[in-house]
């Protein structure tokens, strides 16, 4: 039979019938390395431990203390509590960082955010617009299916852009679904005009200064139609139909969109929110991180820009505590 031996302190270990090597695990309790020899004549002609000056004796096998059985076998408690941290860290992680698989029923209340996205989140949910108006209150939907009607005479292009959008925006924001209503049965949440830019006087902008806008009806005090204070409960987006590239259209219907959910301007050139920005056709990682950051279960309408940097921040100290508590349970379990 084979033989287990200690090429630092010369112990050895017989294996009994019906066991293997891989049953035990190769390493002394001395700290030194087991190794496999068929027979001691191998162990001597090796001549491992050449700098010690006496002839090696053969051991007494059968008086020793037997090695630890395998890793596997030994430890599998404690395997199986460390795959549950790993695995429930990993799920965790990706919660936190991934940005397209978000459902309706998502609140995102676990995401963990960057510096930049809160940055610009609150630059975006809190900036004054074009026209000098000052939002310092949280303005969303607080509804959970938000109508969207078509008017105008949008291009096909226009429509795929429109649909494309609302799929990336029922995919990231929890508990609000848009639908396109085209069978025009119930009265629209949100209408969407493509209409030339002449016809943009009739709502006060002037057609030389924008090539589409969007007006909100957001309840101010108290009780507004059912609505409460900083919840929109109506929203028109106008989108100029002439002296526009079709790239240029489709940019601005992903731009007011956005601004239909409440959220506003920013200088971040990575965000279809920013006006100098270039003309981004669809909508970004970003721009789906601060559609989820505006509509946590935890940031309600019209709270204020303290409150909502206060919650913000916590989400980050709290994945810093998490992450920080998971590995050092792993790296307890494996010392």
């Amino acid at each position: 039979m084979p033989y287990l031996v200690c090429e630092e302190c010369g112990g050895c270990y017989k294996l009994q019938e019906g066991e293997s090597p891989e049953d035990f695990i190769l390493k002394c309790d001395c700290g030194g390395k087991l190794r496999v020899i068929e027979s001691w004549n191998d162990w001597e002609v090796s001549k491992i431990h050449e700098e010690r000056d006496d002839a090696l004796e053969i051991p007494n096998y059968e008086g020793m203390k037997k090695p630890s059985r395998n890793f596997l076998s030994q430890n599998i408690f404690k395997i199986c509590i460390i795959v549950a941290v790993v695995g429930i860290l990993i799920i965790s992680v990706g919660v936190f960082y991934q940005n397209e698989i978000y459902g309706v029923g998502s609140s995102n209340e676990n995401e963990k955010y960057s510096q930049e996205q809160i940055d610009t989140f609150m630059e975006t949910a809190f900036s004054p617009d074009d026209y000098g108006n000052k939002y310092d209150r949280v303005g969303k939907w607080n509804i959970n299916v938000v109508r969207v009607r078509i008017m105008g005479s949008p291009t096909q292009e226009d429509i795929n852009t429109l649909k494309k959008a609302v799929n990336d925006i029922n995919g990231n924001v929890g508990g609000l679904k848009l639908v396109l209503d085209d069978k025009n049965e119930m009265e629209p949440d949100i209408e969407i005009y493509f209409i030339p830019h002449a016809q943009f006087a009739q709502y006060s902008v002037n057609p030389s200064e924008a090539d589409g806008f969007t007006l909100w009806l957001v309840s101010t005090s108290g009780i507004y139609g059912g609505n409460s204070a900083g919840e929109i409960y109506k929203a028109k987006v106008f989108v100029g139909t002439d002296n526009l590239s079709q790239k240029r259209r489709s940019h601005v219907i992903i731009h007011e969109l956005a601004h239909s959910l409440g959220l506003h301007h920013n200088q971040n050139q990575n965000s279809a929110l920013c006006p100098g920005g270039p003309d981004i056709t669809e909508y970004s990682d970003l721009d789906k991180t601060m559609m989820r950051m505006l509509y946590r279960k935890d940031i309600l309408p019209n709270m204020s820009r303290r409150e909502v940097e206060t919650i913000l921040n916590n989400s980050r100290k709290n994945f810093f505590r998490f992450t920080t508590y998971s590995f050092c349970c792993i790296w307890f379990l494996i010392s």
